[in-house]
């Protein structure tokens, strides 16, 4: 019957059991290990140093040498896990087998290689494997001890005549040895102790021998404080769990960085990214007296938008829809080509089409003339899309028309801010607010995977991430208007409201001047061309520059009429905002 020590050391250490051995397929019995003489050296500072003096008898079969396997990490309780640091490691070989060693590591096992991919060896040949393990004793209350699987279960092959020598710095107090398979309990056939009071020798064995995959174990008991250092050593177990569940500590530093960060940015954007207005005037009112004072624009509050019937004075399209949601958008550039074709520099032609279910498709054809001197990002876009003559079909731009919008973007961009209408160009305020963001938000990732690999401090970088999508979320916002651009504005938007809101009877005193095509691009960029057409298109065909098919600067196919005016506007505008979007990935949405 074991000793209740004995019994307390199995059930306390019979988790970190070590097992090592070779992985072999046998394909001959006469392969086997002839002697397995193991010596296990605990030193005072704690470590085992093990030297295995294997005789390997490979018989007939031609083998490269033997494979040894090592755990290094097993599952010690629910957070962690048993370490065994493997140092020291060298082989030679009395009988000059080679000796090379290739180190291999996975699924918490060391797997030392030994042996020439290029020799191959056979019969009996001697390997004397020795290595230092730190971490291998285990430490009770009143005693130290080493509980060691001094022959692992992983052998493919007999083991004749193992024998297992452990040498102490101190008196060894007790011990056991177990052999056969897993888990067993049953005694060695030969165990010996050192004779006298301080004996610091233990000698087992087992003459039978070992089948393969059986296992022989010792264990020692030495008296407390024998060593300096004994173990486990323990490392906690990396969970995704773990790693995100914020401790008191952790939890408090992610708040420390979080909330003053989420106020840091509203901060910003309440200062630098909020409009400006001008304080005690009319909304509108672009040209106030030199002493007029400015103002932040209310979150909240500003008052209702007062109907405008005329778009604000000078203002294309293009600016309006640039003003209105701060971004030059393909529609905005949409909206300017039906501006150019109202205008007569250019004339829209619907193609018939080739099948019933072929896309359709428009010509834009070069005018000469035209009403009013092309501003800027209007002369850009002519000059583009003419670029390659004086007709060009719409659908050819998709492949072509990258670069020029571009750049037409860009002197969409300039115009608004030269007008005094923004702070600063509002491409580049959002673009550098967002690239903060973004970097943040990296960062902020890079140090959630490097902390919740090492010190499982997660919710620290969490929250520097999060504080860095929330910048690149608002940088879009970021731009703020000046108290001349909010005048403007305000006018703007009073004419959308006009434009969503007329009715065709308000309409007709002005039917001479053409009314409806000549806001039906401020229409586009409003997001009410449907409604226009549908509400203002009987009188299209009245009007003062139209013919009974349509307005003069749209030509549809043989039996299209004005009746299928607002289908084909509609789908000109749906088709150019997205040819022009799919020209370039800068753009994206629409104005309105």
């Amino acid at each position: 019957m074991l000793p209740r020590w004995a019994v307390a050391a199995l059930l306390a250490a019979g988790t970190v059991l070590l097992t090592a051995g070779p992985v072999r397929s046998l394909a001959d019995q006469d392969e086997h290990i002839a002697s397995y003489d193991v010596q296990l050296d605990i030193r005072a500072d704690g470590s085992l140093e093990v030297r295995e003096s294997i005789g390997y008898d490979f018989g007939s079969q031609e083998r490269h040498g033997i494979l040894r396997t090592i755990p290094v990490r097993l599952p010690f309780d629910n957070d962690h896990d048993r370490v065994y640091e493997i140092d020291e490691f060298r082989v030679t070989s009395p009988t000059g087998a080679p000796t090379e060693v290739e180190r291999s590591e996975g699924g918490g096992i060391a797997s030392y290689r030994i042996g020439d991919p290029d020799t191959t060896v056979t019969g009996l040949q001697a390997y004397t494997v020795e290595y230092v393990v730190r971490g291998a004793l285990n430490a009770f209350e009143d005693h130290d001890e080493l509980y060691w699987n001094a022959i692992g279960n992983d052998w493919d092959v007999r083991v004749e005549r193992p024998t297992v020598t452990v040498r102490a710095p101190a008196a060894i107090t007790a011990q056991a040895c177990f052999a056969g398979p897993t888990g067993s309990s049953l005694p060695c056939e030969a165990l010996g102790q050192g004779q006298g009071p301080d004996a610091e020798t233990m000698t087992a064995g087992q003459p039978a021998g070992l089948k393969a995959h059986q296992a022989l174990t010792v264990v020692v008991g030495l008296p407390k404080g024998a060593v300096t250092s004994t173990g486990p050593v323990l490392e906690e177990r990396w969970t995704l769990r773990r790693a995100l569940t914020p401790t008191p500590m952790t939890g408090s530093l992610a708040t420390l960085l979080l909330v003053p960060g989420l106020a840091a940015i509203g901060w910003l954007v309440g200062t630098r990214g909020r409009d400006r207005r001008y304080a005690g005037l009319t909304p509108g009112i672009v040209d106030p007296t030199s002493a007029a004072r400015e103002e932040p624009v209310p979150l909240a509050g500003a008052g209702a938008v007062a109907v405008q019937f005329t778009p604000p004075e000078g203002l294309r399209p293009g600016q309006v829809g640039t003003l209105l949601d701060e971004r030059a958008n393909p529609l905005d550039v949409t909206a300017t080509i039906v501006d150019l074709a109202v205008r007569g520099h250019l004339r829209i032609e619907e193609l018939p089409r080739r099948g019933w279910f072929s896309s359709r498709d428009w010509r834009l054809v070069r005018l000469p003339g035209g009403e009013g001197q092309l501003r800027p990002y209007e002369q850009l876009l002519y000059d583009g899309l003419f670029e390659t003559g004086d007709e060009v079909l719409l659908s050819s731009l998709k492949k072509q028309f990258a670069a020029r919008l571009q750049k037409v973007q860009s002197a969409l961009y300039d115009e608004v801010t030269a007008a005094g209408w923004f702070r600063g160009r509002p491409d580049k305020v959002r673009g550098r607010w967002q690239a903060g963001g973004f970097v943040l938000a990296f960062g902020g990732g890079w140090l959630t995977f490097a902390l919740s690999r090492q010190l499982h401090w997660a919710p620290v970088g969490i929250a520097v991430m999060l504080v860095g999508a929330t910048l690149f979320l608002v940088g879009r916002r970021m731009p703020a208007r000046t108290a001349r651009g909010s005048a403007v504005l305000v006018q703007a938007r009073g004419f959308r409201e006009y434009i969503r809101t007329a009715e065709a009877e308000q309409l007709r005193f002005e039917e001479g001047q053409d009314i409806f095509s000549r806001y039906l691009p401020y229409a586009v960029v409003f997001g009410e061309a449907e409604r226009w057409v549908r509400v203002f298109g009987p009188l299209a065909a009245a009007s003062a520059g139209a013919t009974a098919v349509g307005p003069t600067w749209y030509a549809g196919p043989d039996g299209w009429d004005a009746d299928s005016f607002g289908d084909s506007l509609d789908g000109f505008t749906s088709s150019a905002a997205g040819t022009l979007s799919a020209s370039t990935a800068s753009s994206s949405g629409g104005s309105g």
